[in-house]
């Protein structure tokens, strides 16, 4: 008899082994269940290096989403779409803009939102569209990469015509 019983409390054990573990899973898996973020498009005209799924979106300064998706656009290849998933509650403003912006020095990006006065609207979703799109504008250290070509040209036109023969300069006539 006793041989038996040890098999019926080692199974009754397995069993309810079991059933916890479900539990449990089922426990943690609720969490994962709730989408807790709504969705936003943001359509980048330059580079998006050193973003990636996962970066940080931030509205201000605080951590408020993360980048759940990067690619380029179907319908207009010179554009990146990035998906942003941003917390349930976040007001999204329909005058709030979408810019990349250096962590540090580490050459990683973040999507910065600013913008977003209070008498403005929430921003909506178009006709027809499942989410709503962000406009974007350059970072202020995109915009000097970007003009970093001319203002080269400019310096050295100002170097050449310091340069000119003949003419000295700091010299009075």
């Amino acid at each position: 008899m006793e041989t038996r019983a040890s098999y019926f409390l080692v199974g009754l054990f397995v069993l309810t082994l079991i059933v916890g573990m479900f539990g449990f899973v089922m426990w943690l898996s609720r969490f994962e269940l709730k989408d807790e973020n709504t969705y936003y498009y943001v359509y980048f005209r330059g580079s998006v290096t050193g973003l990636s799924v996962g970066s940080t979106v931030r509205y201000r300064g605080v951590p408020i989403g993360t980048v759940t998706d990067i690619g380029i656009d179907s319908e207009n290849v010179e554009l990146i779409e990035v998906t942003l998933a941003i917390k349930n509650g976040t007001p999204i403003k329909a005058d709030t803009i979408a810019s990349l912006q250096l962590q540090g020095i580490t050459g990683l990006s973040f999507v910065q939102l600013t913008g977003g006065t209070r008498g403005s609207p929430m921003l909506e979703p178009r006709p027809g569209k499942r989410r709503a799109t962000i406009p974007s504008r350059p970072s202020a250290i995109e915009q000097v990469f970007e003009n970093a070509p001319e203002l080269f040209a400019q310096i050295a036109a100002v170097a050449g015509q310091q340069a000119t023969p003949g003419r000295q300069i700091g010299t009075r006539r």
